[in-house]
């Protein structure tokens, strides 16, 4: 989610519900931060019944054929790597899309111009060099840090190349759609030269508050995961938040959703076809 500070407070499956031995299972996962950016996503779930787990909001149902669970996150990183620990568990999903609204890194980004996660990053992880007392605070002594998931040391987590192909197929009306690195930290950066520092440092092209960590328990538990983000501003060309973003990143990922569905069959033996 792209918020002020102030407000705070896939694999592709059958095109229905399965049961295994770990319970029923999910094509997707579909996540937002707030009610905001997920509006045309409820309004197109069939079916739609609510369930909520703890501090958690999940809506389960269809896009289609495709069995869909959407998810309210609520903001930052301790809600969305919760959020998507509960749902894994719950919902077994095949696939998770974290998607809404960001803010712009990269100058060259407009306003309602989508990322999609080619890579998400943690930029509020880094540790300094020493500094002696009165020597200030400086910036070029930070150095990124990594995250660590089942002995295997995470510079950022990958996109899943198969949701990467169906997204990149998927029309935005209002923008462009490119590839490129997600960023994520419970940080509202408005300083230019902290954003084009956190761009050299990171590589990023937007920030939210949810993604990489997100991404980081799909990745953990073997899930495949795609960060779809639209700026709803940048401090470099469109510096005031456009709410009505969260609703063309949803419209985008119901689009998305729909052309997953339809390129997905069954045979007659009940196995998955890729159109």
């Amino acid at each position: 989610m792209r918020v002020p500070v102030f407000l705070l407070a896939a694999v592709i499956g059958a095109g229905c519900m399965q049961l295994s031995g770990q319970g029923v299972e999910y094509d997707l996962m579909i996540q937002g931060a707030v009610d905001w950016e997920l509006q045309p996503l409820l309004a197109a779930l069939e079916h739609k019944k609510e369930r909520q787990i703890e501090a958690w909001t999940y809506w389960t149902g269809n896009i289609g054929r495709l069995s869909v669970v959407l998810a309210r996150t609520g903001v930052g990183p301790i809600n969305a790597t919760a959020s998507t620990l509960v749902g894994i568990e719950n919902f077994h999903p095949k696939a998770v899309i974290n998607q809404g609204t960001a803010g712009g890194h990269d100058p060259n980004l407009q306003l309602y111009d989508i990322v999609l996660g080619e890579k998400t990053v943690d930029f509020g992880a880094y540790q300094s060099e020493h500094g002696d007392a009165g020597s200030g605070t400086k910036p070029d002594r930070w150095h990124p840090a990594f995250h660590k998931l089942n002995g295997v040391v995470y510079r950022a987590f990958v996109g899943d190349p198969e949701l990467m192909a169906e997204a990149l197929q998927v029309r935005n009306e209002r923008g462009r759609v490119v590839k490129g690195t997600v960023g994520s930290a419970f940080q509202y950066n408005r300083e230019l030269d902290r954003i084009a520092w956190l761009r050299r440092t990171y590589g990023t092209d937007s920030e939210d508050m949810e993604s990489a960590f997100a991404a980081g328990i799909a990745t953990a538990m073997h899930v495949p995961f795609l960060a779809i983000r639209i700026l709803s501003d940048s401090e470099w060309n469109h510096p005031q938040l456009e709410r009505k973003a969260g609703d063309y990143c949803a419209e985008f990922s119901v689009k998305l959703a729909r052309r997953m569905e339809e390129r997905t069959r069954i045979d007659e033996k009940g196995v998955i076809k890729r159109n």
